[in-house]
């Protein structure tokens, strides 16, 4: 279990590597997002800091939602003096909250903890963009890549099929086992109903099951690793066909 001191830990950890990033690398493409370069990804992340912080700054019984406002961020190198201001705010944000006090998101009534964990995953992924720019990309912490894994489920993936037309009649069902090859607990099953996926620990048999490091797991969900960097076990249809009908990127 990842606690909220995790969290914190994470993104402070994830956004100073962001933050010092060099600026001749600014210009490079991202190839895990395509059409971005390491400055548009920089870009994203802080809009995306500032927009968690308002939502925390404005209460939980804030009423309007909106979008993050990227247009404020300088063209140049200062890019990276423009993120490290929206990180340094995000966190001075979240650490005047407890990890239980009532907020609002864009799923709705949340709590401060949910930003935690979002952001911590939030910038733990982009993290990896950026390295994986121009080298091997240093892979998400452990413990944190296994938390990432029920934050898809739990947040993401159900809430993508849920928008509808939810998972086809084939998929209805199905189960896919995830084996962590780094830690005895890193195992997880996923269910998938038509418009929900359930995940359970623990070891079990699924229809399908991809073995890996906790980190290559995390980010074959996300779209990031390939499916074929992992072993696969059992239908091996079923992983690929589940990921292409969730769509979560």
């Amino acid at each position: 279990m990842t606690a909220p001191n995790d969290w914190l830990a994470a993104l402070e950890r994830d956004g100073d590597a962001v933050a010092a990033i060099a600026a001749e690398r600014l210009d490079l493409d991202v190839p895990s997002c395509p059409g971005w370069t390491v400055r548009d990804l920089i870009v994203h992340l802080g809009a995306v800091h500032r927009w968690a912080a308002t939502f925390l700054e404005l209460g939980p019984d804030a009423q309007a939602m909106f979008a993050p406002v990227e247009d404020d961020a300088p063209a140049d190198a200062a890019v990276l003096g423009w993120y490290r201001d929206r990180l340094d705010g995000l966190l001075t944000e979240l650490r005047r909250h407890g990890a239980d006090e009532p907020a609002r998101a864009f799923t709705g009534r949340a709590t401060a903890g949910f930003w935690m964990r979002r952001q911590a995953h939030e910038t733990a992924v982009h993290r990896w963009d950026a390295e994986n720019s121009w080298s091997a990309a240093e892979p998400v912490e452990s413990r944190l890549a296994g938390d990432g894994v029920e934050e898809w489920a739990e947040v993401f993936a159900g809430r993508f099929l849920a928008r509808g037309p939810g998972l086809p009649d084939g998929l209805v069902g199905r189960t896919v086992h995830l084996h962590g090859t780094d830690r005895d607990d890193a195992e997880w099953t996923l269910k998938f109903a038509r418009d929900s996926v359930a995940v359970e620990r623990g070891h079990a048999k699924g229809d399908a099951a991809l073995r890996g490091t906790t980190s290559d797991l995390y980010l074959a969900l996300w779209r990031r690793v390939p499916l074929a960097d992992l072993e696969t076990f059992g239908d091996a249809t079923v992983a690929p066909a589940l990921l292409d009908a969730v769509q979560v990127t």
